[in-house]
C-alpha cells in the first residue's frame, strides 16, 4: 500500500558523516591502500578495454587497466550499490504494482470499486486505538510537540495510531489476496559484481568449516557497528554451522578510541579471548578509555593481564591492523560497517532480510 524510494545506508563514513563517502583519511590517522590488479568493474553504460591509454607524456603513458588497479574495489562498490538499488527500486514498484493489481481484481470479483473494498476490508476492519493506548503515546508525543495544546496532541496521535493500524491491517488483507491469487514475483536479482577479500588470520565466529564466510570490516567506536551486532548474531545463530564471520579491523581517523580499542580486542585475542572482549566492547561504545579497556580484559577473562598490557605496546599490533585498513580501502570499503558475503558487498547496518537473501543465495549456489 505504500512504496519508499529513499535510500540510506546507515553507516559510519571515513570523513566523519554517517554515509559512506569516497574521501580518504589523512595520512596521519589511517594507512595508505596499496594498488593491485583486480580486474575493473564496468559500470552500465561503460565498456573501457584494460589496454586503452588514458595519459600521456613524453617517454610514458598510462592504461585504464593500470588506473583501474588503483580503483577496481571503489568501483566495484559503486557497481554494487547501482545493480542494488536498481533491484530495490524496481522491486518496490513491482510490489506496488502487484498490490493495485490484486486490489481491482478482488474488488471486480466483488461487484464494487476498490475505494469501497479498501474502505470495507482495510478502515473498518483497522483496530480502533484503546484510550490506555492512546495515554501513552500521547507521552511520548508531548515531548514531539512541545508547547502545542493537549486536544492538539491527542488528534495528532489518534491519527498516528490509527494509521499504524490502517496500515497493519492493509498488509494482513494484501497478504490475503496474494494467497487467494497464488500470486509470486520472478524478478531477477542482479549478479553482483565480487571483490576478492581476504581473511587474513583474523578472528572468526562461527563454523570454521561452514559453506560461506562473511568478511566485517569494522571498529569498536562507530554506533552502526554496534547496531549491526546484533544482525550479525542472528546470522550465525539462523545459519549456524553454514556461515561463519571473521572480523577485520577498520579503525576510523576522526573515532580516537578505535584504534587502541582494536589493539585491546586483538591482544585479548592472542589469549584466547577475542571475542569475549568484541562483545564487551562493541556493547559499551562510548566507555573505551585505557581504564574502561582493562576493566573489559578483566572481565573477558584474559588469564594474564601482564602479557596483555605488553602486547598493547607490541609495534607489531600496529602494523596488524593498519594492514587490514589497507585491504579493506583496496577492496572499496569506505564507512563501517562493511560486508562481503562471499565476496559480494554490503554497505552499512543493513537489514537481516538483505543479508539472508544474498545468504541463501550464495548457499544454493553451493549446493
Amino acid at each position: 500500500m505504500k512504496l519508499s524510494l529513499l535510500f540510506f545506508v546507515a553507516a559510519c563514513a571515513m570523513d566523519g558523516q554517517t554515509a559512506p563517502s569516497a574521501a580518504k583519511p589523512s595520512p596521519a590517522t589511517a594507512p595508505t591502500a596499496t594498488s593491485t590488479a583486480t580486474a575493473p568493474a564496468q559500470l552500465p553504460g561503460t565498456a573501457t578495454d584494460p589496454g586503452t591509454v588514458v595519459a600521456t607524456w613524453n617517454g610514458g603513458q598510462i592504461t585504464y587497466g593500470e588506473l583501474a588497479g588503483t580503483t577496481g574495489g571503489q568501483v566495484k562498490k559503486l557497481e554494487i550499490d547501482y545493480l542494488q538499488n536498481k533491484f530495490d527500486l524496481e522491486s518496490g514498484s513491482l510490489d506496488q504494482m502487484i498490490d493495485d493489481k490484486l486490489m481491482e481484481a478482488e474488488a471486480k470479483a466483488r461487484g464494487m470499486d476498490v475505494t469501497a473494498l479498501k474502505k470495507a476490508e482495510i478502515s473498518d476492519k483497522a483496530a480502533k486505538p484503546s484510550e490506555q493506548d492512546i495515554t501513552q503515546t500521547m507521552e511520548l508525543m508531548k515531548r514531539r510537540m512541545a508547547g502545542q495544546p493537549d486536544d492538539k496532541v491527542k488528534a495528532q496521535t489518534i491519527q498516528m495510531l490509527q494509521g499504524r493500524a490502517e496500515q497493519e491491517r492493509a498488509d494482513a488483507f494484501l497478504a490475503e489476496l496474494k494467497t487467494k491469487y497464488a500470486s509470486k514475483t520472478t524478478l531477477p536479482f542482479p549478479d553482483l559484481p565480487r571483490v576478492d577479500v581476504s581473511k587474513d588470520d583474523d578472528p572468526v565466529r562461527g563454523s570454521p568449516d561452514a559453506k560461506l564466510t562473511v568478511i566485517q570490516f569494522a571498529e569498536f567506536q562507530c554506533p552502526y557497528c554496534g547496531r549491526a551486532k546484533d544482525t550479525v548474531a542472528k546470522v550465525l545463530k539462523n545459519y549456524d554451522g553454514k556461515v561463519n564471520m571473521v572480523f577485520r579491523d577498520f579503525p576510523l581517523g576522526f573515532h580516537d578510541r578505535a584504534i587502541p580499542a582494536a589493539i585491546a580486542a586483538n591482544c585479548a585475542g592472542a589469549q584466547q579471548k577475542y571475542w569475549e572482549m568484541w562483545d564487551a566492547m562493541m556493547s559499551n561504545q562510548r566507555a573505551l578509555s585505557d581504564t574502561d579497556l582493562e576493566g573489559y580484559a578483566k572481565t573477558a577473562g584474559v588469564p594474564n593481564m601482564d602479557t596483555w598490557h605488553q602486547c598493547l605496546r607490541d609495534p607489531a599490533q600496529m602494523e596488524e591492523v593498519r594492514k587490514d585498513m589497507s585491504d579493506g580501502e583496496t577492496a572499496g570499503v569506505t564507512g563501517t560497517p562493511a560486508f562481503f558475503i562471499n565476496g559480494v558487498m554490503i554497505s552499512g547496518a543493513q537489514p537481516y532480510d538483505k543479508f539472508a537473501s544474498i545468504i541463501d543465495r550464495e548457499l544454493a549456489k553451493a549446493g
